[in-house]
């Protein structure tokens, strides 16, 4: 796996587009929601990046790359222990200790040798082959009287390997053969049965490419949060890698447990169990001490004074403003499912990083849906409530097996992932879309996420374009379109819509105001403990659009204003009314003057150019005008003619 985050041309939104505007409104409006209500797409890691059980190091990074650069957010990583080699592996099966991890060969040496007892190690299980990976056949490993053979090939094509003849050793007289490849893109494959592996698969590369994931978006536009869920098994035996595992004797000593391993590289990144136990115990030191922009809404935890006047909290989580631009953390880690077989493994080691089973993933298993996509039941969104605690939807995670085929149509799955979303539930993907992983074709895997967006109509926020400057900067104003499932479009900012108004501490309390007015005044429209606002969550979202319907005004065709505007910046959306000011206004004049720089000196080139070649065919022609006078004759008969000069 590719130590470094890559993502393929193509796959990351540019900077300043119109999805990178999208994403970066969602993130914006949910920045002080705590964070388990706030929906972000998910993926196993084996369906998107492993359906094929070979584990290859850089197409699995690669993978990895296009699935963070289209938008996931939540990954689920199996991870088995080899205890022979001491790692935590993406491999199911245990690579034996004799199969070395591959270097490239140095300049001077096209050959590598393997001692008589790897050879003898290596050869003694009879469902161990090591192959080379471009082949179409697998070089099968036998046992016999005669010789034994172990191939050992990477995935660089075209070029052999050198055939060494190996000392006699305790298979008898045979003479083991070994071929080693250069090392190229993917270290060395290793098959043993099913599975086709690299011996450095392993999770210090997973870790290695977060890091550079986080290190290049750290800035206040791309930053967001992940979150990892762990699973834990035991490496199956290379002998019988389809049997059942069995415990491992030995197990994860202190610098091999997962803490210590994601500590390694990410440790100033992590946001713990042990950070949130003392945010909790005392809010007058943590969530109340940042700026406004930074502290949790709290309509959606409680709070309780202790015996000495201090504010604490047993349900409230951080905002991701406070977690990630506060605290500069990016991830939290999560327990999955443990097998049987790691039962004895010491969690109590893990327990200050990781969180418990369950405590930032709820699994809903009453979600039930049509072959359409529509959800039948199990949605957040209710009829007959508003209330917060009767719609519980606190790090509700869907991980419902919508079934899907080998076809190109996968609209209804997408059209389940927009529903789960809008009834407040995080979708998760644990299927391989169109039979490719996320490095084959990362396409399906971007209409996934894309189809998670609920705030935003197709196409919007558009920009308008007028001769007049002053009609350009009307459209800067957002509305909740009724027609378009309450989906939002850009609308004249002076114009006179009705106004979505969020009942104070109840954010699932909608109600539209009794007239129209212009976007500057909707405030002023809003009936008594109800704001003028714009939704955070896609939950609260579905609730508007239900107050839409519910209050029958006649918005003919035009919905009703936001809270959501970019009057100060172009392309910067922003709540807080029309006097708010965009907090990323230097960075994004930047980016202009950039693009401004990209256009203008090419256009500059292109004048020079244009200047002299005019200058160039203007001494020509006049050049050429001298010298056709000089040419000129004039006959007896008193024609003149074109001729050499006499």
């Amino acid at each position: 796996m590719s130590e470094s985050y890559s993502p393929d041309p193509g796959v990351e939104p540019v900077s300043g587009s119109l999805l990178s505007t999208v994403f970066l409104s969602e993130r914006d409006l949910g920045l002080r929601i705590p964070i388990n209500y706030v929906t972000s797409p998910g993926v196993s890691l084996q369906a998107a990046c492993f359906p094929r059980l070979r584990y290859e190091d850089d197409n699995s990074g690669d993978c990895l790359s296009n699935l963070l650069a289209v938008g996931f957010r939540r990954f689920e990583l199996d991870l088995y222990w080899n205890s022979g080699r001491n790692v935590w592996s993406f491999c199911p099966v245990a690579i034996p200790e004799s199969i070395p991890n591959s270097t490239a060969p140095s300049n001077d040496a096209s050959s590598a040798t393997l001692t008589s007892a790897s050879l003898t190690a290596a050869s003694s299980g009879s469902m161990l082959e090591a192959r080379q990976a471009t082949g179409s056949e697998s070089s099968s490993t036998s046992e016999t009287s005669g010789s034994s053979s172990v191939l050992v090939g990477s995935e660089l094509p075209g070029i052999s390997g050198t055939l060494l003849n190996a000392s006699p050793t305790s298979l008898g007289n045979a003479s083991p053969t070994v071929v080693v490849l250069p090392d190229s893109s993917n270290d060395p494959l290793i098959s043993i049965g099913p599975y086709v592996c690299t011996t450095t698969i392993n999770l210090s590369t997973f870790t290695s490419q977060i890091l550079s994931f986080i290190e290049q978006t750290e800035n206040t536009l791309d930053a967001t949060l992940l979150y990892v869920t762990l699973n834990i098994h035991a490496a199956a035996s290379d002998k019988s890698p389809l049997s059942s595992p069995s415990a491992p004797t030995d197990l994860p000593g202190a610098l091999d447990t997962l803490s210590s391993l994601f500590y390694g590289n990410l440790s100033n990144y992590i946001y713990t169990p042990n950070n949130l136990a003392s945010d909790r115990a005392n809010l007058n030191n943590s969530w109340y001490t940042v700026q406004t922009m930074y502290k949790p809404i709290q309509d959606y935890y409680t709070v309780r004074k202790n015996q000495y006047g201090v504010d604490t909290t047993e349900d409230g989580w951080p905002a991701t403003s406070y977690v990630e631009f506060s605290k500069s953390k990016r991830l939290l880690l999560g327990w999955g499912r443990v097998d049987p077989q790691m039962d004895r493994y010491d969690f109590n080691a893990d327990a200050g990083t990781i969180f418990p089973n369950g405590y930032i993933q709820d699994i809903q298993t009453d979600v039930v849906a049509d072959s359409s996509g529509a959800l039948t039941s199990g949605c957040f969104m209710q009829d007959n409530t508003d209330e917060l605690s009767k719609i519980n939807s606190s790090w509700a995670i869907d991980t419902f097996s919508y079934p899907t085929t080998l076809s190109a149509n996968i609209t209804p799955l997408l059209n389940f992932t927009t529903n789960s979303v809008e009834c407040g539930i995080s979708p998760f993907l644990n299927v391989t879309l169109l039979n490719a992983t996320a490095h084959d074709n990362p396409i399906p895997y971007q209409n996934f996420t894309y189809s998670t967006v609920w705030s935003w109509a197709a196409n919007e926020p558009r920009n308008y374009t007028s001769s007049s400057a002053s009609t350009e900067s009307l459209f800067r104003c957002a509305t909740a379109n009724i027609d378009l499932s309450g989906r939002w479009v850009v609308a004249d900012c002076s114009q006179k819509y009705y106004a979505a108004c969020r009942a104070s501490g109840q954010p699932y309390n909608w109600t539209i105001t009794t007239y129209p007015t212009s976007y500057s005044f909707a405030e002023d429209a809003c009936p008594d403990n109800y704001r003028f606002s714009a939704p955070r969550t896609a939950l609260e979202n579905s609730y508007l659009s239900k107050a839409l319907k519910d209050n029958h005004r006649d918005y003919d065709g035009h919905g009703a204003w936001v809270d959501f505007n970019s009057l100060d910046y172009k392309s910067c959306w922003v709540t807080g009314g029309p006097n708010a000011t965009c907090p990323y206004s230097d960075s994004l004049r930047q980016q202009d003057d950039l693009h401004e720089r990209i256009i203008l000196v090419p256009a500059i080139a292109a004048t020079i150019a244009l200047i002299v070649t005019a200058l160039t065919i203007f001494v020509k022609v006049v050049g050429g005008r001298r010298g056709r006078r000089r040419s000129r004759r004039r006959g007896g008969n008193g024609f003149v003619y074109e001729g050499v000069p006499s």
